[in-house]
């Protein structure tokens, strides 16, 4: 463990009242924080008495997953997070008291920037250039209205008119913008007393890292919060004045000083370049990919030069930031089919789908359509049915264009029929953008599937949100975002595991990494640990004096990769060759026989670069060639021979022979990396569970691979939506209840709230749904008239528990715990599925768990566990076991053992892979 500083241990060891750490960046001020909320609960302060608050999400994740290191007793949980996620809870648990909706939604820049397009006639923007782009005017304004609600100076009466109405409109949906989420917490601390001292005496401790960042919104908050409760520590960089009037303790000494270099490059293209090269440098001597980041001054304009060096050489990389998402390629095929099905006069959207896979229309083709639409005056879908009978279009490309047309039209028929999020889904599965990469454990190969899973995401949000709208709508929502480049809902991605990162300065604050590259930027930011390089272009004026800066020029004929690097490429190539001929034969066209050949060929050459990697001695290239291709030419047909003899590799390894003199092999020998990098764990390395995982993965080790590991979304069911808004309604209703029996006026407050979440649920007027409707509303009196006999008193809702379990971490939280007249507990989990009776229930593991879990982390023993079935109004105990926590902790292990050694094969049952939305992918289901 970490020797702490004398200063830093003074802070740990700090009691009662307020302290303000000071502290430049690498001084230790997190740890600091971290190792008193350890101490604090060896002390016997319980963990979820601890508030941490902390600006940016990256510095929460480090100090959770920090103090779960140190932390070796369990708990129940940690109130460590950001203070819009911490802000939102406490106003959503005091929603009534702020004359709030208890089910309004924090809506983020994108949900607000759809939201004024809606109403856009009715902003004051007259006195404002739109320049016919509203979006991006709208988006600049928005960005306004969040600084005016951090606390910025007043704004100019166009701006204050505009913010006006805009939250006029919002507060009419029912919902909060993030600055609203501290405007109406600190203004109900401070109009409800009895809340403000129930809050600060519900944490013992606040602390706050990156005080120096905190608005004065914010700041309100806990000047509210301290008036009742003292213990405060904020930790705040050194650099700038104390913004706290309170004992201080500075911290002097860094614990990170990396080793410094300056580059000077001659354009973006050769700065990318460098930088590209240096990675694989790191990688081949054993780097992770994830220990590296590249800062960018605006990762939307000058990401693209890293990403495409990275490319080249095979490097995953992940550039994150607003606009990054609809960067990626992936996305933005799928954003192309979506804009040509909403608007066949797309014309950019038709030409990308037309060229990208899997229609992979070639460039002269596309330029004969283009002019036939222009001709004749037509959209590109419909120049393409025009092209199949123009003798300008060879037959090779007809075909290409009836497979595009055919796609369109069966997609076009369900444009008008399915959700948005349905649609979208469905989209990507039948264009087959995921196609066989499921199946790859590379990261660039998950990096793709975090995407699709992304924007899959983003259209289940957009759906929930606007239950009313259609597919159309989510595309214009869609296109509105990625033109004006705000943050998608769903707010920050999550990190992509295997991937060198590429972020902002910004979004890199809380950030620690081994190898740091500043693209532009001053050398005074220190998240690196071992190593800083600090680059500027020829133009820029340099930042540091007297420094020795490495010149760097772009290389015009890119990259020299070695051998190892060469093969990962060309394989990528070959598998997509592969897949394309493998269709082609199944669909056989005038042209197959040719691609065969080719696809041939590409695997020929793969076995050639193998054969010259592995080769001994010191063999000379060229000769080495010569060789491998005269025993090549044994086996190739006339045909393979012909594309062997116009394929460039020769040349192109030749001459990288010859830019590699004295340049290290990269990469040697490197082995198929494993799903090592993606399986789920939490801050200490444990791997995390939890009941629905071990369910999961006992019923189909494939589905918790396809679901756990990949996270591939899935399309969420009409009994899902609905089991999550009964377990909503239940938890508030008994939340405004309180500890107590139930009221006679409880029966109206249930129904007031189904029919609340009813509405802002998404559900439709569907047959289907309106069945569940019905038996919801009859279920609900049921609820309330078996709630008023009841012997049993709800004491805790949503408890949470994290226990350790041999090695691994499991977690999870009880619906329910009720308090019996005999001072005994029942633990409570909410069904709305088919009732079970308490013989199916023998051998029930959820509950088992859950009795564990209680004893273990709430030091309370569970005498019954029951499944309330909400649609039966029954509930059905489980029979305890003496044997029951020896099966928990035996079934733990045995699926922590599967998970950790990769064993993820199918196990098809009628019973579970007929609903099983992954059928499509799933080897089992191909026979």
């Amino acid at each position: 463990m970490l020797t702490l500083a004398e200063a830093q241990q003074r802070a740990v060891r700090h009691g009662d009242g307020p302290l303000l750490l000071l502290g430049a960046a690498g001084t230790g001020k997190s740890e600091g924080l971290a190792r008193r909320l350890a101490r604090l609960v060896e002390e016997e302060v319980d963990a979820d008495r601890i508030l941490l608050l902390a600006t940016t999400s990256a510095t929460a994740r480090r100090l959770q997953s920090r103090t779960e290191t140190l932390l070796k007793a369990p708990y129940e949980e940690l109130w460590i997070g950001t203070w819009p996620a911490i802000c939102e809870r406490l106003l959503r648990a005091h929603s009534t008291a702020a004359g709030l909706n208890p089910f309004f939604d924090v809506l983020g820049p994108a949900e607000r920037l759809a939201m004024m397009l809606d109403h856009l006639n009715e902003l004051p923007l007259r006195n404002h250039e739109i320049r016919g782009n509203p979006a991006g005017l709208l988006a600049r304004l928005l960005a306004q209205i969040d600084a005016l609600k951090a606390g910025s100076d007043p704004p100019e009466p166009d701006l204050a008119e505009f913010c006006a109405a805009h939250d006029r409109i919002v507060a009419a949906s029912g919902n909060l913008d993030g600055g609203d989420v501290f405007l109406t917490l600190g203004k109900l601390l401070h109009e409800r007393p009895d809340i403000r001292t129930e809050i600060a005496t519900r944490f013992a401790y606040v602390m706050v890292d990156e005080y120096e960042d905190t608005t004065p919104a914010q700041r309100t908050i806990l000047v509210k919060l301290a008036e009742e409760n003292p213990n405060h520590l904020y930790a705040q960089d050194a650099s700038g004045a104390p913004t706290a009037e309170v004992p201080s303790i500075m911290l002097d000494q860094q614990f990170r000083q990396p080793a410094v270099r300056y580059w000077r490059c001659s354009n973006e293209r050769a700065q990318a370049q460098a930088v590209a090269r240096e990675v694989e440098h790191l990688l081949g001597e054993g780097t992770a990919a994830g220990a590296i980041c590249v800062l960018i001054d605006d990762p939307a304009a000058s990401g693209g030069p890293v990403s495409a060096a990275m490319e080249e050489r095979g490097i995953p990389f992940h550039l994150a930031g607003p606009a990054a998402l609809f960067q990626r390629p992936e996305v933005r095929d799928a954003i192309a089919w979506l804009r040509v099905l909403a608007a066949p006069d797309d014309s950019p959207a038709a030409a990308r789908a037309l060229t990208r896979p899997p229609i992979e229309l070639r460039a002269a083709d596309l330029a004969r359509l283009t002019t036939i639409a222009r001709r004749r005056k037509v959209d590109m879908v419909s120049a393409c049915e025009a092209a199949l009978e123009s003798p300008q279009i060879p037959p090779e490309g007809r075909e290409r264009i009836q497979a595009f047309l055919k796609l369109y039209g069966e997609a076009s028929a369900a444009l008008e029929e399915r959700r948005a999020d349905v649609f979208v889904r469905r989209l990507i599965e039948r264009v087959g953008l995921r196609r066989q990469r499921l199946f790859a454990a590379e990261p660039e190969v998950a990096e793709r599937l975090l995407g699709l899973s992304r924007l899959a995401e983003l259209a289940s949000a957009w759906a929930r949100r606007e239950a009313h709208g259609t597919t159309r709508d989510f595309v214009r929502y869609l296109s509105a975002v990625a033109e004006a480049g705000v943050e998608p809902a769903g707010g920050e991605e999550p990190p992509s595991p295997g991937a060198v990162l590429g972020l902002s300065r910004r979004a890199a604050k809380g950030t620690e990494f081994d190898h740091v590259f500043l693209l532009g930027q001053g050398p005074e930011v220190v998240q690196a640990r071992l190593s800083l390089v600090c680059s500027r272009l020829e133009q820029a004026r340099a930042t540091a004096e007297n420094s020795e800066e490495e010149t760097q020029e772009e290389e015009l004929f890119g990259p020299a990769e070695g051998l190892h690097a060469t093969y990962r490429k060309l394989r990528e190539e070959v598998l997509e060759a592969s897949w394309r001929a493998g269709r082609e034969l199944s669909e056989p066209r005038l042209d197959t026989v040719i691609d065969v050949n080719r696809a041939i060929a590409r695997h020929l050459e793969l076995l050639k670069l193998a054969a010259l990697a592995q080769r001994p001695g010191e063999e000379a290239t060229a000769q080495a060639i010569a060789a491998v291709n005269g025993l090549l030419r044994q086996v190739a047909t006339p045909e393979q021979q012909t594309e062997l003899d116009a394929s460039p590799l020769d040349a192109y390894l030749l001459d990288s022979e010859r830019e590699r003199d004295g340049r290290r092999m990269l990469i040697a020998a490197r082995h198929e990396p494993s799903l090592e990098a993606f399986l789920p764990r939490r801050g200490d390395g444990a791997l995390s569970l939890s009941a629905s995982d071990l369910d999961l993965y006992l019923t189909c080790p494939l589905k918790y691979k396809f679901r756990r590991v990949f996270g591939i979304p899935e399309e969420p069911t009409i009994n899902q939506r609905f089991g999550i808004l009964i377990h909503s309604v239940l938890e508030r209703f008994h939340k405004d209840a309180g500890e107590g029996e139930v009221t006679s006026g409880g029966l109206a407050e249930l129904m007031d709230l189904f029919e609340s979440g009813w509405r802002r649920s998404g559900f439709g007027s569907s047959d289907d749904e309106l069945q569940f409707r019905d038996r919801a509303r009859q279920a609900m009196r049921l609820y309330w008239e078996r709630e008023c006999e009841a012997e049993g008193v709800p004491v805790w809702l949503e408890r949470k528990f994290d226990i350790r379990i041999g090695e691994h971490q499991v977690r999870g939280r009880v619906d329910r715990v009720d308090r019996l007249p005999d001072g005994s507990y029942e633990l409570i989990d909410y069904k709305t599925g088919e009732r079970k009776s308490e013989a199916q229930l023998e051998n029930d593991l959820q509950l088992a768990l859950y009795r564990l879990a209680a004893r273990e982390a709430w030091g309370l023993e569970a005498g019954t566990g029951s499944y309330y079935y909400v649609l039966d109004a029954d509930k059905v105990a489980a029979p305890v076991l003496v044997d029951d926590a020896e099966r928990v902790e035996r079934t733990v292990l045995e699926v922590g053992e599967g998970v950790l050694g990769q064993d993820f094969e199918p196990r098809p049952a009628p019973t579970t892979c007929g609903w099983c939305d992954y059928r499509l992918i799933c080897p089992a289901a191909e026979s």
